[in-house]
């Protein structure tokens, strides 16, 4: 049966709602991937919020060993989606944040100074486009401070590497990658001395 044309235009223009919304950059929001199953029924906003578990553990097997290198005296580690508050119409959100301790503040509220270091895991977002956004985010935040961003791209098991003034990076992840001075992540290796790199799908 054929839509009519009222209801099809209706769908078309309908606006959707701010709860799925998971980042502002610009002024452009982004939504949650999935959300668009959300609208139509087909799953619940539960569903599309929280992350793989191949995602949920690579944040917190990433997190475990920066938090065993990371000088602790000097910085924090974040991780649980960090907000982080750029300015007016930019908020975003970091899997892994690494801070210096002298310019934190601790509150009910997103952080407003830059991560030192900001690591993702992933594509968060609906896109068709995700390179475009990984790169947009990128540039944002280190226009915002950050030092360093790394992506982790699980479908092809790349690392892309953001730094100020340096040249873009796309590194096998069983290459060594240098978080920060004295920090170096080989997710292969660290995966393999696991014993856990087997159940990876």
């Amino acid at each position: 049966m054929v839509k009519p044309v009222e209801e099809i235009i209706k769908s078309r223009t309908r606006k959707i709602p701010a709860k799925y919304i998971r980042e502002v950059i610009n002024g452009k929001p982004y939504y949650y991937k999935g959300y668009k199953s959300v609208m139509n029924g087909t799953k619940q906003i539960e569903e599309i919020m929280g992350s793989s578990s191949l995602q949920s553990f690579l944040v917190a097997f990433i997190s475990g060993i920066l938090f065993s290198k990371i000088n602790r005296k000097k910085y924090s580690l974040t991780t649980n989606e960090t907000g982080l508050h750029l300015g007016t119409k930019n908020n975003l959100a970091t899997d892994i944040g690494i801070f210096l301790k002298e310019k934190m503040v601790l509150n009910d509220k997103y952080f407003e100074i830059a991560p030192k270091v900001a690591i993702e895991v992933d594509v968060k977002i609906e896109t068709d486009k995700d390179l475009d956004y990984v790169f947009s985010k990128s540039e944002e935040m280190m226009n915002f401070g950050t030092e360093k961003i790394l992506w982790v791209l699980t479908k092809y098991k790349k690392i892309f590497v953001f730094s100020k003034n340096e040249t873009t990076q796309i590194l096998n992840w069983n290459k060594d990658v240098v978080v920060m001075e004295g920090v170096v992540l080989n997710i292969h290796d660290l995966l393999e001395e696991e014993d856990i790199s087997h159940l990876l799908a």
